[in-house]
């Protein structure tokens, strides 16, 4: 196992160069809609493509240009309260730095109602909405956000200058507040002249939903789908980073994105493996690719073991269908090899769509993993008990999401 260098390779966390790639155009579209007083544009793309390493990019862009933009992650957030809170966290990590004055003046603007500490890791000095504001009715709740918001909006008409929002997960608005919450955020926006924003999420049909004819954010947002990193660059950049740290890959990138398909950090979850058990100096080839798959899906066999026998056998046999044959669900041999009945099929495919697990594959008559590691640890700890041995790497269909 390697030791002695660095694994080029990062998955956790804001990536940024060395170890982020591609996306010029899109960190340039996206800082020019930042820059731009007024602009809202809604991104959306399948998890793990890249998305939010991309957004923080576009945001360090227009904050090293001279502008003033940054990031506002919602995925974790309980209540409208705390969302109010992760945009005024995210604004005074940003502007707190800028404007000397900017905590003094968001809460003489902002009239009560908000508490200044020092963050214990900083020492800097941040503002958040008094505690109380979480247990109050979702009314006040979204009171206190439209206040936030104004107030920003304020104090970057008072500086004459432009402030970018990226509001990520952003989907998580209707959980928090539904379609009602919706509209009242678009009233919000619609009136900002000195913000601009960019609406991101990973959940596609949600936000889709969310721009439709009868709902909110119709006609309000320009749109920017989010697809995968063309799949010859991601290749070679892989044997780049290999190289880089003395490995000689052998088609080695080439093979991570075959295998890992098209999510950028399910393919760099791969290729780092890859480095961490290759010894220095060596040649990492398909064989190598294969291991690092292998040791991806044993560290997550507790995990994968405990909600596999919490399945349904129905359950258990969809998933072993479609991570083993490319010759329809519904036909007489997949049937009868994987004892599938054909009235409960259909709705156990749409549970586990629905759950993240499975996925429609880009032609819409097919379905795919999520995750090429679940799908590997099915074929090995779960194809055997039905006589089928196939290596983890096994792509059962034209589930490639590059086509």
């Amino acid at each position: 196992m390697a030791t002695d260098h660095e694994n080029p390779f990062r998955i956790h966390g804001a990536v940024r160069k060395p170890f982020f790639t591609d996306r010029e155009e899109e960190i340039a579209i996206f800082r020019r809609v930042l820059m731009e007083p007024g602009a809202k544009m809604m991104v959306y793309g399948q998890r793990r493509m890249g998305k939010t390493s991309t957004l923080d990019n576009a945001v360090d862009a227009v904050n090293a240009g001279g502008g003033h933009a940054f990031l506002a992650d919602i995925s974790t957030v309980t209540t409208v309260a705390d969302m109010a809170n992760r945009i005024l966290d995210g604004a005074t990590k940003i502007l707190g730095r800028r404007w000397t004055t900017f905590i003094s003046d968001f809460v003489t603007r902002f009239q009560g109602g908000v508490k200044v500490a020092p963050d214990p890791m900083t020492g800097l000095l941040g503002a958040s909405l008094e505690l109380g504001v979480r247990q109050e009715n979702l009314e006040v709740q979204q009171a206190s956000l439209a206040r936030v918001l104004d107030t920003l909006n304020d104090l970057a008409k008072a500086r004459g200058v432009t402030l970018g929002l990226v509001l990520d997960e952003f989907q998580e608005i209707t959980r928090l507040a539904g379609e009602q919450g919706e509209w009242h955020l678009r009233g919000v926006m619609q009136h900002h002249h000195n913000m601009s924003y960019i609406v991101a999420g990973s959940q596609p049909a949600l936000l889709q939903a969310m721009v439709g004819k009868d709902r909110a954010f119709y006609d309000l947002l320009d749109h920017h789908a989010f697809g995968p990193i063309d799949r010859d660059h991601m290749s070679a950049w892989i044997d780049e980073r290999m190289r880089s740290v003395g490995l000689v890959p052998n088609g080695a990138g080439q093979v991570c994105v075959d295998v890992a398909g098209a999510r950028t950090r399910d393919i760099v979850r791969l290729a780092r493996k890859c480095v961490d058990i290759a010894p220095d100096g060596a040649v990492v080839d398909h064989l190598t690719v294969a291991s690092a798959l292998q040791e991806i899906i044993d560290e997550a066999a507790d995990q994968s073991e405990a909600w596999w026998s919490k399945l349904t056998p129905t359950q258990q046999n969809v998933l072993r269908a479609v991570a083993a044959t490319d010759q329809g669900l519904t036909t007489k041999a997949t049937r009868k090899r994987f004892a599938l009945e054909s009235g409960s099929v259909s709705n156990t495919l749409k549970a586990f769509v629905e759950d993240g697990r499975l996925a429609r594959t880009v032609h819409g008559s097919g379905y795919c993993f999520d995750s090429p590691f679940l799908r590997g640890w099915i074929i090995v700890h779960a194809l055997p008990d039905i006589a089928m041995h196939l290596s983890p790497s096994h792509i059962a269909s034209a589930t490639d999401e590059y086509k």
